[in-house]
């Protein structure tokens, strides 16, 4: 009786080798890649949340009508931050809003308020 491994066997041992660790790379590089489009929501999210509260922080008073864009880098990386302030769905409220998106990525965080405005600032 011979001891060893045929060639056959050899080769069948290193195919399911390399489709195992072929698998464990394709899974490491896809866990990378959503944690990197992740951290760029969270950043996204964060700058949108920053820029709500400095409007909503000036008061009613304070508020008019624009609608602005500019780009903003956060961690090396540019955001689109678009800020639009209008009339809301009555004559005494703003509709504020404030989008951020992240590059490469048409989809982005919005926020949108309404805030009450005094009836003598129309």
């Amino acid at each position: 009786m011979k001891r060893g491994l045929t060639l056959l066997e050899v080769l069948v041992t290193l195919a399911v080798a390399s489709a195992s660790i072929a698998a464990v790379a394709h899974s490491t590089w896809s866990l990378l890649a959503a944690r990197r489009a992740s951290d760029r929501l969270q950043a996204a999210t964060l700058i949108a949340e920053r820029r709500m509260e400095a409007l909503l922080a000036r008061g009613d008073d304070a508020l008019a009508r624009q609608d602005s864009s500019e780009i903003v880098t956060d961690a090396a990386v540019p955001f689109t931050v678009r800020t639009v302030v209008g009339d809301g769905p009555r004559d005494n409220l703003w509709h504020v809003s404030v989008t951020v998106a992240p590059p490469g990525d048409g989809a982005g965080i919005g926020f949108h308020t309404l805030v009450r405005r005094r009836w003598s600032t129309l």
